[in-house]
């Protein structure tokens, strides 16, 4: 299947999504407003009044007014953003209205099958990703790869996952090496006395909680769209691959945004890019790739040299598994012979030490000769 073929999968995702969803969408009137009345809402430059102006074009279902959608939302300016060591930028209200009545632009853009050139879609990532990412299929295939490889590399969170699933379903030229290339594996090595046992670890998932929704007076409800990974009653679908992305669409007060109770998986961690590579091998994860991003060892420890040998060797170990993969990327032409034998396209190996034989042990040597891509963290009582 072509990349072209892909795209044009994907845009039609987009035509089942808006038929399918405009069911939810509530009148805001017992009688249609004419087309110049809508359109003197749309540019009014009152937020609340551009809500309203974006609702009944899409009750109308007239395609006439795309132009005009698309020329505010071009016209979305986002607040200044910080440094990442800053505090998140806090909206004023007149900042929060504009992001709603933009929202309710975007839901009628989708639900119209309208296409949002590249570059207003680029200005809009940073606070709307579930939209972007679902307008973003629409485009033509040249855009749409140009586009997802941007925010692949600019983007966190649900959108940056979107964007690279999209491009493993037709890997382009150093994408293979990048996305393995940028996956960190934390190795948890525990060091123990001879007569100790092996160790194990256990965690909890994090945890998000909806808001409550509130009424809000004079204004229209704002059609918006969330990303997951589960299939739920009504959920269409984004991307395909090894792990699909849904979208749903519900009708709130207030622009909620990307939520993570509402995105939650849909992210680009170390194990979505391992599966995203295993996906683009098209074979069995045991085979194409024998490893896991959070390897677990225990190492006896009797001396200072057989412990420096055991960690290297567990470090060698890895390190194999993970030249298997990029062997079977090589052998299906999607990494070049030059970028399989750079050290940049191994996976980052990171070896948190956890000494566990207790305050009084003989302290562990300091290695200075670890394998390129492996780094050393620890120890730790």
């Amino acid at each position: 299947m072509t990349l072209l073929h892909h795209f044009i999968v994907l845009g039609s995702v987009v035509a089942t999504l808006s038929g399918q969803s405009l069911g939810q969408i509530s009148s805001s009137a017992s009688r249609p407003l004419s087309e110049e009345t809508i359109e003197s809402q749309l540019f009014s430059g009152d937020p609340r009044l551009v809500a309203w102006g974006a609702h009944a074009t899409l009750a109308a279902r007239d395609r006439d007014l795309v132009p005009d959608l698309l020329s505010l939302a071009d016209k979305w300016q986002p607040p200044q953003e910080r440094d990442a060591t800053e505090s998140p930028v806090e909206l004023t209200q007149q900042q929060k209205d504009e992001r709603d009545a933009t929202a309710a632009v975007l839901d009628a853009l989708i639900q119209l099958h309208a296409q949002v050139p590249p570059q207003t879609l680029r200005s809009l990532a940073p606070h709307f990703a579930p939209e972007v990412a679902i307008l973003m299929s629409p485009l033509p295939a040249p855009d749409a790869l140009a586009l997802s490889l941007d925010l692949y590399h600019s983007r966190t969170g649900a959108l940056r996952y979107v964007s690279a699933a999209l491009l493993a379903l037709q890997p382009p030229p150093g994408f293979a090496a990048d996305l393995l290339g940028h996956i960190t594996v934390n190795a948890t090595v525990f060091v123990a006395n001879p007569d100790q046992g092996g160790f194990g670890r256990g965690g909890s998932s994090g945890s998000c909680f909806a808001t409550t929704e509130e009424s809000r007076k004079g204004w229209p409800k704002i059609g918006q769209y969330f990303l997951s990974k589960q299939k739920k009653d009504g959920a269409m679908l984004v991307v395909a691959g090894v792990d699909p992305v849904y979208a749903m669409r519900e009708e709130l007060s207030r622009y909620s945004g990307d939520m993570c109770h509402k995105a939650f998986g849909v992210y680009l961690g170390p194990e979505e890019r391992l599966r995203l590579t295993s996906g683009m091998l098209g074979a069995s994860r045991d085979e194409s790739t024998p490893w896991n991003t959070a390897p677990m060892t225990t190492i006896t420890f009797q001396s200072p040299e057989q412990f420096e040998r055991a960690l290297l060797s567990f470090a060698e170990d890895e390190q194999r598994k993970y030249r298997v993969t990029i062997a079977a990327l090589a052998a299906h032409g999607l990494i070049t012979t030059s970028e399989a034998e750079v050290p940049e396209s191994l996976p980052r190996l990171e070896l948190m030490i956890n000494d566990m034989r207790g305050v009084d042990a003989e302290p562990l040597p300091e290695l200075t000769n670890l394998p390129p891509r492996v780094e050393l963290h620890g120890p730790y009582f």
